[in-house]
């Protein structure tokens, strides 16, 4: 179920300098296991190897940890109050145009062909498996891509294909004029 928030809400105090060193804190736990694959070759022995290599892959999920906890409540709220400013103020869904509509629909159906020829006809595709890998992962992308064309009409006629009871229910001249 979607919740609808009201569109103006009070806006937090920047956090300040807590916020930018968890930040920096969070981006640095992404370095640190190619950082260790880096300096495990600067040592000698399996061990001394096996040991930089195994300190830096921990310290990354502890420094997840770590910047959350530096983050805190009061930015959490303030990431909160931007995703949710951004989300109004520049990416609200508006009605989009039938071409556009027209193009996502083609985006979305497209993909399922080379899907089921590689599945059910593969002799139609006599080239190897990275190249198959790669038209599987191409058509992936361009079926999640239409989704994001399609609008967010389109996620809701996606999603009562979900519930039971919902019902389509179509226009008319009349329901357009009002």
């Amino acid at each position: 179920m979607f919740i609808h928030r009201p569109t103006e809400m009070k806006a937090p105090e920047n956090p300040g300098i807590r916020f930018y060193i968890g930040l920096v804190v969070f981006i640095a736990s992404f370095f640190m296991l190619p950082t260790g694959l880096v300096l495990r070759e600067f040592t000698a022995g399996s061990f001394w190897k096996g040991f930089v290599l195994g300190v830096f892959w921990i310290s990354a999920p502890l420094m997840k940890i770590g910047s959350v906890a530096i983050l805190g409540k009061p930015s959490y709220a303030w990431i909160n109050y931007q995703m949710h400013y951004f989300y109004h103020k520049v990416a609200k869904p508006h009605q989009i145009t039938p071409l556009r509509y027209n193009i996502g629909l083609v985006l979305f159906v497209l993909p399922f062909l080379p899907n089921y020829m590689i599945s059910f006809m593969p002799h139609l595709f006599p080239i190897g498996l990275h190249a198959r890998y790669i038209i599987i992962v191409a058509s992936d992308l361009m079926f999640l891509s239409s989704l994001f064309v399609l609008g967010g009409d389109f996620w809701d006629k996606l999603r009562a294909l979900f519930i039971y009871k919902a019902k389509a229910r179509f226009e008319t001249e009349s329901d357009r004029e009002k």
